[in-house]
């Protein structure tokens, strides 16, 4: 059974749920805690993943798909500059516009990455 499962297409299937509960429990969180450092702290795990999805959407593309390396490059910029927002300005609303930045990044970055 375990032959099975890590060929590279069960490889590749493990990877695409490890990542995707990571990112659904990320931004869960994010949304759902009352504590705001552990907020701001998520704020920068979601960053770092964005970053991470993003280089994994890069070397998914090398070759032929330079548009999907692009885009992924796009998404981590995009994570980015919701930290950055959330950096500058200390107001509420600003980091309302991170964390929906950073969640663009996330799932669109996974979408990119995997789906596409």
């Amino acid at each position: 059974m375990l032959e099975i499962l890590m060929d590279p297409l069960g490889a590749l299937v493990i990877t695409f749920f490890v990542m995707s509960i990571i990112s659904i429990a990320g931004l869960v969180l994010l949304y759902l805690s009352k504590n705001e450092k552990l907020k701001k702290g998520l704020l920068y795990f979601s960053t770092a993943w964005s970053i991470v999805i993003a280089y994994c959407g890069i070397l998914v593309s090398d070759g032929f798909y330079f548009a999907n390396g692009g885009i992924a490059v796009v998404l981590g910029a995009l994570g980015i500059a919701g930290l950055l927002i959330q950096l500058i300005s200390k107001k509420e609303n600003k980091f309302q516009i991170a964390r929906i930045l950073v969640t663009i990044s996330v799932v669109a970055g996974m979408v990119n990455c995997f789906l596409i």
